[in-house]
């Protein structure tokens, strides 16, 4: 994948935590999983036995992450 902000090569890998991975619109006061936050997208489901884990595009050069989430419909 090519990197929308300097056209370099991306590298693709995985982000994973032993909780949900989730995006919010600003800090919450409280840390917590996505239902307590109406915003908030989760990007990976929280699985007891697998963690959580999202695929995702490094770039080195700009030192951005690119995430997919969804299911894509």
């Amino acid at each position: 994948m090519k990197c929308p902000y300097c056209d370099n090569e991306m590298r693709y890998g995985v982000i994973q935590s032993q909780h949900e991975i989730n995006w919010k619109p600003k800090k919450s006061k409280l840390f917590g999983a996505a239902l307590f936050n109406r915003d908030a997208i989760v990007l990976s489901e929280f699985s007891f036995l697998k963690g959580s884990c999202v695929e995702a595009y490094c770039c080195d050069n700009c030192r951005k992450i690119i995430i997919d989430y969804g299911d894509g419909k």
